[in-house]
């Protein structure tokens, strides 16, 4: 959902398609090299806890997966013209949209709340984790700005 809110563009739907291959190309790779990373890990017999491995394994399978599923869904509509036609008339809806950015704000401001919670209960119970946390909510907020300043002047 929120892949088709970001991709989607004025003009060519087709390019739109051809951009959003693409995108899912890179998270195949992404997703792959995920797997991969776990593999690797595995054969060096790095000295970490065995969840590790499994979670970098099950994360990459899990992006690759979506990946190439969204690849062929693209791929199969870049190549009927009615199915696509009926594909961008649903995307570009207006209450689609609208009801996509809303719960997208919704999600933000709940995940801003947790995110306070757990660094209040952080600080108290690990340094690491702490610190970890702060500077997730920090680059949030960085990109949050650089976002809202790049919209501000494209729109």
């Amino acid at each position: 959902m929120l892949i088709k809110l970001f991709s989607a563009g004025h003009g060519d739907y087709k390019k739109v398609l051809q951009r959003r291959s693409i995108l899912f190309i890179l998270l195949a790779v992404l997703g792959g090299c995920t797997m991969g990373a776990s593999f690797v890990l595995a054969w060096l017999d790095v000295a970490l806890p065995s969840f590790v491995l499994g979670f970098y394994g099950g994360v990459g399978l899990g992006v690759a997966g979506f990946s190439v599923v969204g690849l062929i869904g693209t791929r199969r509509l870049l190549r009927d013209e009615k199915k696509m036609r009926a594909e961008e008339i649903k995307e570009t809806d207006e209450r689609g949209r609208e009801v996509t950015l809303r719960a997208a704000s919704a999600t933000v401001l709940i995940l801003m709340v947790l995110a306070y919670v757990a660094l209040m209960i952080a600080v108290a119970v690990s340094q690491a984790v702490f610190f970890t946390l702060l500077a997730a909510i920090a680059a949030f907020f960085v990109v949050f700005l650089s976002a809202t300043a790049y919209y501000n002047k494209k729109l």
